[in-house]
């Protein structure tokens, strides 16, 4: 007479075991899939800044080899959202896709941001700064050391205390757009302190994962 076959589950340590092994997967796992999400929104994000660029020398044949215009580099880019729209299919692109690990409210995609004319991307022509630059909100938001400090020092020489009109004939390698920075936040766009995507003057577009600040002209 054959044997009833007798069937046992697993035991509480074995439970335990496998337990312990998907939990060392999954830390071992997570740090590798989020930089790589990371990864792909820095690439997306260099996607925008050639569009963006594209978009400025779209503009410039039309208007005698100069890029638009702004009062200043950073928010709010009121003439330079009406000046870039016409040429440009999607507002999307005026935002960086990591913006919202920052938590920095101002440079997201949103509604409210696009109304006001906040976009995700610093602009380096402009004519009116730093004089009628606005007061920043918060206080030790970007834009003293940006307009009134990081720009005006590192370039001084190049144009007048306000004016840094730019224009096709500039040097290749000049900045025209940059990932959002803080440098009072200490707050990195891509997850890399000091890092970012910069759209040069010739339209190429690059990421720097080193003090990209060092590189700026």
């Amino acid at each position: 007479m054959r044997q009833s076959s007798v069937r046992h589950g697993f035991t509480l340590i074995e439970l335990l075991v496998v337990i312990a092994i998907i939990a060392i997967l999954a830390a071992i796992l997570f740090p590798v899939f989020a930089r790589a999400r990371e990864s792909a929104r820095r690439t997306s994000c260099l996607s925008n800044l050639k569009q963006l660029d594209l978009a400025c020398h779209m503009y410039a044949q039309d208007y005698d080899e100069l890029f638009p215009v702004d009062n200043h580099v950073c928010n709010p880019h009121v003439r330079l959202v009406q000046q870039i729209l016409p040429y440009i299919k999607n507002s999307q692109i005026m935002y960086c896709p990591s913006a919202p690990s920052t938590g920095v409210s101002y440079i997201k995609s949103s509604a409210a941001n696009f109304a006001a004319s906040n976009i995700g991307y610093y602009y380096f022509s402009f004519d009116a700064l730093p004089s009628t630059a606005p007061a920043s909100t918060p206080a030790n938001e970007y834009l003293g050391w940006i307009d009134r400090g990081f720009i005006m020092s590192m370039t001084a020489g190049k144009w007048g205390d306000n004016i840094r009109v730019m224009g096709e004939d500039w040097d290749t390698d000049y900045w025209l757009w940059s990932d959002w920075f803080c440098k009072l936040n200490d707050q990195p766009i891509h997850g890399i302190k000091s890092a970012m995507n910069i759209a040069y003057v010739d339209g190429h577009v690059k990421f720097w994962p080193r003090q990209a600040a060092n590189n700026f002209k």
